[in-house]
């Protein structure tokens, strides 16, 4: 399945945002996560930088095999 992102505009958000969002605490972070649609956030960096466990992943970033 391939997607055409001709008319969308990525953004991403913070491990603050995400805390903010979710309402995250200390004990969530230790966590393992998985990051859904995050786009070209910053959370999984920020997360990983602090030895945390998340794996991310989003259709903007398929691959396309020929």
């Amino acid at each position: 399945m391939v997607f055409k992102l001709e008319n969308v505009v990525p953004w991403g958000r913070s491990l603050a945002d995400y805390q903010k969002m979710f309402n995250l605490s200390d004990d969530d972070l230790q966590s393992s996560i998985l990051d859904c649609g995050g786009g070209p956030s910053s959370f999984n960096a920020e997360m990983t930088r602090q030895k945390n466990q998340v794996i991310s992943c989003d259709p903007i970033y398929t691959a396309v095999c020929i």
